[in-house]
């Protein structure tokens, strides 16, 4: 039997990084091979089927074993395994659908392995152009600078730089090692828009360093040399790389050289088809320093003492930038391990990345210092400890998805800063730090250390919202968990504000012993901006999020970026309970230390006052301010007091315009609208007393029910009692009687007994006192079979209510009716949709109202959108509430909003973003549905997907515990073209927010394009009723209170229903657009009744008569309309 030969790949044999890595790791020769065959690679057994084999083995005349045959035609993958796969999907996945989704995404992040070939060729050439450096003479610091200025280099030197008079000398000498690191060598990375990096780890000798050069920069400033040295042989090589510096992972203590592609036709190095990049990276042996002496309690920075400072200030970022130098490849091998032993380990890490990324966290200190490199070392610590007795938390049986949600319920559940994680026990670590520490070596490295208390706090919160999302069954928040971006602070923060960053020179408080603390002046300012909001704000903000930009990567010319100043932007997550409070509670008087102490913080917005329990305490009072919310206001003072008068001056919020715009708007902009719907709904529970205590009547009301907006905190104009100019001031009421057999057995005679009840109701009322105002009302239509009266109720307080009744004997009379069985289908489907199930949604409205304290205030400005663009009257009042809803009830990959102004931006984003088309909305606002529930409101959904392709009669599905079918209030309406324009108009605001940031005009989102409509009717303002008449005499008679404009509009869908589709804006009701129906604009035979006015055209057919049409329009709408604009078809 000739021994199979594996296909050969050309790769770095001799010397090669990756062999280099596999003899220190250990690796046998056979598996050193397979690692050869492709770095980044999956092994060739995973990528090499039978059939592969089969074939090189006819090429190299290998006979093939007739066992060999049996195990081809055998296949491992029987029904058997497809049922156990079904299983494990169900019971490692929250469904089967998901781990097809996971397995995918899995799929697309892979690289492809064909492009690998060049880049291990340069790798190769690379490191033999390094190892061929010969060494320098010992240089001073002038010296060195001049050396390497005559090759247009500079040395990247960190401050405090190298003075002339420094005594140590500057030397290069070949690295004694090199290695490969991070994602290239551990096959984790991943397809990025932004490429991924390939590490070459270059080894410094040890003997380039004295014994105290840790202290003072000394080593920094001599690595710095090391680097720029390489950088000034590699320029005058052939090498198609373009050479510059950039700072590793933001760290400006550690210039790195970075390889980017360069393009060169022919050429077997060139790599640019990668979308990588090479770092080298400068590093050193862990025994080069005393690492007791570098530990995170220790000072390695000497400098004068300021008055009132009696010892030297540690300096942990300083030492663990050191001694990051030493461990980073036995780090990579510590991955490595974790990689052989565990078998989901690399897709974990590549679930990682992606999370990571779409929160805008990585390695680098201006991105949250947690990239996938500490989420990879974070996994393999909790496979090899963290649990009680030292047992491990994470098991090497675990499947991708299983580790990546241990890790997020890890991140989630456990506070690093008090409960640090030291795998290593004997290492020397101080525990009592501000940052998270995660320690899984012996010299003391936290892997953690570039994370701020701000960012380790946005790190938690992200994994508790995703952890939350993950345990939801109910729901596939798939999008969320991976494919969403959650960075935008548009969407993401409920306040975010952009603070102008200094210069450092106009900073007085940074001092000396300040800079030896943070890697910058920018990590200095935002830490400082943390501390301030985190104490001044307390329990108002859950989060409190500071980033800032930072240029890492520079050229070879410059010794470091140019960028001094720059904008620190401050996102607050909010509690809503909380965040609106008027006083801060501070300290007794009677604590004169902590009265001090708070005094101190607020200055003179500290006062002390006795409140209703005798208290006598120091606090801040804020006033309510229709555009500026409380918190604004205090972060603006504290700005304004800790960084001067300018600082708070130059500050913006994100979307303060929006706020103001609201603040304006008659309606939205009231601070008391809550206190306004509140007057309202007790006027009602007066009213619902009142006639639940009726015995006169021949059967008694049982209930009574409120169905209007006025009752749900949801309308926009606000309620108040009943004025002259109002066209809309009545709350719709249903009344339910106690069930009776003696209910006629006829539509019509109910219809009739149920005015007569009415009327019963009103002289009641009378008799029970005469200040009430009842009046008999008409619906619109006078069909006999469907309920064609109300009784409209005047209280004393001004509060007006139409009351209408509903019996179970008419739905039944309904149900069974022959006569005209979609007539009566669609009076069933009114009666549910505004009466009997509006009632019960009304009364789930108002338990999430308070629930969610800003629903009600985005709900009005969402419809205030909806009506702005015309679109208010092809879409239910209910299903605009059930939208914005979907932001409340699934807020992921966010959280819930705790500013009315951030939710009606996420309920935009929400309409630009769903599909529906394919996919159903299911609300359980009462957390009521199972899994079976939602399995067949989505199998209904399908049917009628499947029955109504062309969504003719259902556009938008949205479901809830009260409506499981879906459609009762999206059936007909919205049309599959309003549902269009409602996606159409919201992306496109979406996308004007994120172009334009804070410069935005927010009046646009409100401002619907005109020019896409056939024809506009300019309406006239007009009183609807004059004053001086009393409400008693106005209630007499509908004309005085009607709404004409709505009468005209519903005219005009009645009169042209087949010749256009028109739009009002039911709020501002200015105008009348329209679009003509495209198929009367073409020529066609003429046929009795058209359907439409139409005139002869050419060969002789006919066509629309569109001037008539317009004619006639403004005939109906008479001294409503001051003119009509068309637009040429």
């Amino acid at each position: 039997m000739v021994k199979r030969k594996r296909p050969e790949r050309k790769a770095i044999k001799v010397d090669s990084e990756r062999e280099i890595l596999t003899e220190k790791i250990g690796i046998s020769s056979d598996d050193a091979a397979d690692e050869e065959s492709g770095s980044g690679k999956e092994d060739l057994a995973n990528e090499t089927d039978e059939s592969d084999f089969q074939d090189m083995a006819k090429e190299e005349d290998i006979p093939i074993t007739e066992n060999e045959k049996a195990s081809k035609r055998v296949r491992p993958i029987h029904l058997a395994d497809e049922l156990r796969n079904l299983q494990e999907g169900i019971q490692l996945f929250k469904s089967n659908i998901f781990k097809l989704q996971i397995d995918e995404l899995l799929q697309e992040l892979k690289l492809k392995d064909s492009n690998f070939h060049s880049l291990d060729k340069l790798l190769f050439k690379l490191k033999d152009v390094i190892a061929e450096i010969e060494p320098s003479e010992d240089f001073t610091v002038g010296e060195a600078e001049k050396t390497m200025k005559l090759s247009g280099i500079c040395i990247p030197f960190s401050e405090p730089r190298p003075t002339a008079s420094t005594q140590y000398k500057f030397k290069y000498d070949k690295p004694s090692d090199f290695n490969l690191g991070g994602p290239y060598i551990l096959k984790t990375a991943i397809k990025n828009p932004l490429g991924f990096s390939v590490d070459l780890l270059v080894n410094m000798p040890k003997s380039l360093f004295s014994e105290k050069d840790y202290v003072n920069f000394r080593y920094f400033h001599k690595r710095a040399f090391y680097i720029a040295y390489i950088a000034k042989n590699l320029s005058s090589t052939d090498l198609p790389v373009n050479l510059s510096y950039e700072f590793l992972d933001g760290d400006c203590l550690r210039p790195i050289l970075r390889l980017d592609p360069k393009k060169v036709d022919s050429s077997d190095l060139d790599f640019h088809k990668l979308k990588c990049h090479i770092r080298i990276l400068p590093s050193i042996e862990v025994d080069t320093f005393n690492v007791t002496k570098l530990a995170p309690s220790r000072n390695c920075i000497r400098y004068n003492l300021a008055n009132g400072e009696s010892e030297l200030k540690p300096t942990p970022f300083y030492n663990n930038s050191l001694l990051a130098e030493m461990q980073y490849f036995p780090n990579t091998v510590f991955l490595h391990k974790a990689s052989k032993s565990c078998s989901g380990f690399v897709d974990a890490c590549k679930l990682g990345q992606i999370w990571l990324k779409q929160r805008r966290f990585s390695s680098s200190i201006d991105e949250g210092g947690f990239g996938s490199w500490e989420w990879s070392l974070l996994i393999a610590s909790l496979l090899q400890g963290g649990g009680t007795n030292g047992s491990s938390i994470l098991s090497n049986g675990l499947s991708s998805y299983q580790l990546f949600k241990a890790v997020v319920a890890y991140i989630a559940n456990n506070d690093l800063i008090s409960s640090p994680f030291i795998l290593v026990k004997e290492s020397s670590i101080s525990k009592n730090m501000d940052i998270p520490l995660l320690v899984n070596n012996s010299i003391g490295l936290n892997i953690l250390w570039r994370m701020s208390p701000s960012d380790y706090s946005r790190l938690r919160h992200e994994a508790t919202v995703t952890n939350s999302s993950l345990d939801d069954l109910n729901g596939d928040h798939f999008d969320s968990v991976f494919l969403e971006k959650v960075d935008s602070s548009i969407y993401q923060y409920d306040i975010s504000s952009f603070i102008k960053i200094p210069r450092p020179s106009l900073d007085k408080s940074f001092k000396e012993s300040e800079r030896i603390l943070y890697p910058s002046y920018k990590a200095y300012f935002s830490g400082k901006v943390f501390k301030i909001l985190k104490e001044g704000l307390a329990e108002r903000a859950s989060v409190i999020s500071t980033h800032y930009s930072y240029t890492k990567k520079f050229p070879l010319s410059a010794t470091k970026p140019s960028d001094e100043s720059g904008v620190l932007t401050v996102g607050l997550i909010l509690n809503a309970e909380l965040c609106e409070r008027q006083v801060i509670h501070g300290p007794s008087a009677e604590d004169k230390e902590e009265a001090e102490k708070f005094r101190r913080f607020w200055g003179h917005k500290s006062e002390l006052r006795r409140f209703r329990d005798g208290s006598i305490i120091e606090s801040v009072v804020w006033q309510t301010h229709p555009s500026r919310t409380i918190v604004s206001q205090i972060i603006t003072y504290l700005m304004e007091r800790y960084f001067g008068e300018n600082v708070a001056k130059e500050m913006q919020f994100s979307i303060s315009g929006l706020a103001s715009l609201f603040s304006s708007d008659e309606n939205l902009g009231k601070v008391n609208a809550f206190t306004s719907f509140q007057k309202n709904l007790d006027e009602f529970e007066s009213l619902r007393k009142i006639l639940v205590e009726i015995d006169d009547l021949p059967l008694r009301v049982s209930s009574v029910l409120p169905v209007s907006p006025r009752l749900r905190y949801s309308s926009v104009e606000l309620p108040t009692p009943f004025h002259i100019d109002s066209s809309n001031c009545f709350s719709d009421v249903l009344i339910e009687l106690e069930t009776s057999s003696r209910w006629p057995d006829d539509l019509v005679a109910i219809q009739h007994s149920k005015t007569a009840f009415l009327i019963a109701i009103a002289d009641s009322l009378r008799s029970e006192d005469s200040s009430f105002i009842c009046n008999i009302g008409l619906e619109e239509h006078l069909d006999s079979i469907r309920n064609f009266s109300f009784l409209d109720i005047l209280l004393p307080s001004g509060f007006a209510f139409r009351v209408r009744i509903v019996t179970d004997r008419e739905i039944g009379l309904l149900n069974r009716y022959k006569a005209n069985k979609d007539f009566a289908l669609q009076t069933i489907n009114s009666v549910k949709r505004n009466l009997t199930v509006a009632s019960r949604h009304t009364s789930e409205f108002q338990t999430l109202v308070h629930r969610f304290a800003y629903l009600s205030p985005t709900v009005r400005r969402v419809k205030k959108w909806f009506a702005s663009h015309l679109l208010s009257t092809h879409i239910d009042d209910i299903l605009i509430e059930l939208l914005v809803l979907a932001a409340f009830l699934n807020p992921y990959p966010w959280t819930v909003p705790s500013n009315s102004n951030l939710g009606f931006l996420r309920v935009l984003y929400f309409l630009s973003n769903w599909d529906w088309r394919d996919e159903p909305l299911i609300l359980d606002t009462n957390s009521s549905l199972t899994i079976a529930d939602i399995q067949e409101i989505r199998n209904s959904f399908r049917i009628i997907r499947k029955n109504d392709p062309d969504m003719k009669n259902v556009a938008m599905f949205v479901a809830t515990p009260y409506d499981k079918s879906g459609i009762l209030w999206t059936s007909n309406r919205p049309s599959k073209v309003i549902a269009a324009r409602i996606t159409s108009l919201a992306r496109a605001s979406c996308i004007a927010l994120k172009s334009s940031g804070t410069n935005m005009n927010f009046k646009k989102l409100f401002v619907s394009p005109l020019k896409d409509f056939d024809f506009i009717i300019h309406l006239k303002s007009t009183t609807l009723a004059t004053g001086g008449e009393n409400a008693s005499d106005l209630l007499m008679y509908s004309d005085s209170i009607c709404d004409y404009y709505r009468y005209y509009f519903n005219e005009l869908q009645t009169v042209f229903s087949e010749s256009a589709l028109f739009f009002y804006d039911s709020i501002d009701k200015k105008i009348i657009t329209g679009l003509w129906n495209p198929q009367i604009t073409k020529n066609r035979s003429f046929k009795v009744y058209m359907g439409f006015s139409s005139q002869p055209g050419d060969d002789g057919q006919v066509q629309a008569n569109i001037k008539s049409m317009l004619k006639e329009m403004e005939r109906l709408g008479g001294d409503l309309v001051v003119s009509i604009t068309e637009r040429n078809i």
